[in-house]
């Protein structure tokens, strides 16, 4: 009965960031492999992992349970750092770059570009959150 607690969540999220990579096509018009990897954009893939991770959790162990507590508990978590701290990052990361841009006489090629879009909009986790449940009910009745 574990297998599908595994891998209905690991599909989830692959899922999603095989999405990621369709979007990025469509949107810069060409194929772009770093977004089959990538954090950040539209539908985070975290989200939608540890929103299957919690699906499974209820619906095999039962929302009473101590594992869908702790997969709630968990979920919250990555869905804060994908939200608060990692945006936060990207926000540095712009700040940081556009300083040594402007900062005269200092040797641009020292320093590496960082990058600027590591976390996610509210709307990318919110669909991330929608695939990881959909295909997570999708799922279940296969396993």
């Amino acid at each position: 009965m574990i297998y599908p607690i595994v891998l209905i969540p690991i599909l989830a999220g692959l899922s999603a960031q095989v999405l990621k990579f369709i979007f990025s096509i469509f949107r810069h018009k060409k194929v772009e492999l770093k977004y089959l990897i990538t954090s950040g954009h539209m539908p985070s893939a975290h989200t939608a992992f540890v929103t299957s991770l919690a699906t499974c959790m209820a619906y095999f162990d039962g929302i009473n349970s101590s594992t869908f507590t702790i997969s709630i508990v968990f979920a919250f978590i990555v869905i804060h750092d994908a939200v608060r701290i990692r945006m936060n990052i990207g926000e540095n990361g712009k700040i940081v770059n556009k300083l040594i841009q402007e900062i005269p006489g200092i040797k641009k090629e020292n320093y590496p570009i960082l990058r600027e879009r590591v976390g996610h909009k509210p709307l990318e986790i919110l669909a991330g959150g929608i695939l990881g449940l959909i295909l997570t009910i999708l799922l279940i009745k296969f396993f």
